[in-house]
């Protein structure tokens, strides 16, 4: 996944700063591995969640290659395009299917308890002690799927080298990935909002709840 978001964003960069193409790219290439030294350790390809966090520090290197122009609105118009790039997949995940949903939930629900024991296992040894916390299916719907991350590396990383106006854009990801499954994804709260954990509720977006739901979505 890593070097496929890379991919986007050296096309978006070619495509929007083509006069400068080449000399970002060679910031691009020098200011990453600095980046990521400074990142929290998470247990890099044992921990199934560290993607995230490298994929985030891609966007953030591109920022600084580019002088802040890769900013939020840019993250934006990415995001989308990258949505374009897979939404021929869309109709083979559309969880109003049952017959999409509950093979989807049931692995999705197994890879989640698999990380929250991992993260167990390796926080006793002192390991993985900045990644996500994981709560599966915190208040036992059976509607849809939904889990909720405890704490945020991300915002940890920006928080300690001012990237927090970038946090709400890089959140949107989720409503894409909501999208791209016919899903509407209900999330009150985030750590990058100041909570300490992020919510997530996956619901078919043709269901009553999703059509009825008034409350606050982040």
């Amino acid at each position: 996944m890593e070097k496929f978001i890379f991919r986007k964003i050296k096309n978006y960069v070619k495509k929007h700063f083509s006069s400068d193409y080449k000399e970002i790219c060679r910031r691009q290439k020098e200011i990453f591995p600095k980046m990521m030294a400074n990142a929290p350790v998470l247990g890099g390809k044992e921990n199934s969640l560290a993607g995230n966090l490298t994929m985030f520090v891609i966007f953030l290197s591109f920022y600084e290659a580019t002088n802040h122009r890769l900013d939020g609105n840019a993250i934006d118009e990415l995001l989308i395009e990258v949505y374009n790039s897979v939404r021929f997949l869309s109709p083979f995940m559309n969880i109003n299917h049952k017959s999409v949903l509950n093979p989807l939930r049931k692995y999705l629900y197994k890879s989640y308890k698999k990380y929250a024991d991992d993260v167990k296992k390796n926080q006793a040894k002192g390991k993985w002690l900045d990644t996500w916390g994981m709560r599966v299916n915190p208040n036992n719907t059976d509607e849809g799927f939904a889990f909720t991350l405890v704490g945020c590396p991300l915002v940890l990383y920006a928080k300690k080298y001012g990237y927090m106006e970038l946090m709400p854009h890089m959140c949107n990801l989720d409503h894409q990935y909501a999208k791209l499954m016919h899903a509407k994804l209900i999330r009150t709260h985030t750590v990058a909002t100041g909570a300490e954990s992020c919510d997530y509720w996956y619901v078919p977006d043709k269901s009553e709840t999703a059509i009825n739901y008034t409350g606050v979505i982040v």
